[in-house]
């Protein structure tokens, strides 16, 4: 299992999905069939793990997490921006 993020060197698969990690982005290309059996719940079971790990290196990112904050709590809600499609 790689470790989202954290270096440009790693990289896994399961089926045919190709999983490359990169310290900006993963690159996910390929195709999978998670077939009925244990096979398919075996492939479902890695790609469970995956997501939640990348979802919890955005979550511990405190870069992320600042630059990603909630319109809620935007000190700009008034602000007027220009229409594009006028």
């Amino acid at each position: 299992m790689i470790d989202p993020f954290a270096n440009d060197h790693q990289s896994m698969q399961i089926g045919e999905l190709v999983i490359e990690n990169q310290t900006d982005k993963i690159i996910i290309y390929g195709d999978i069939d998670l077939t009925l059996d244990a096979a398919g719940y075996e492939q479902a079971q890695q790609l469970h793990e995956l997501t939640s790990k990348i979802i919890q290196a955005f979550e511990n990112n405190d870069e992320y997490n600042n630059q990603h904050q909630s319109k809620e709590k935007d000190d700009q809600l008034d602000k007027n921006i220009d229409n594009p499609f006028l």
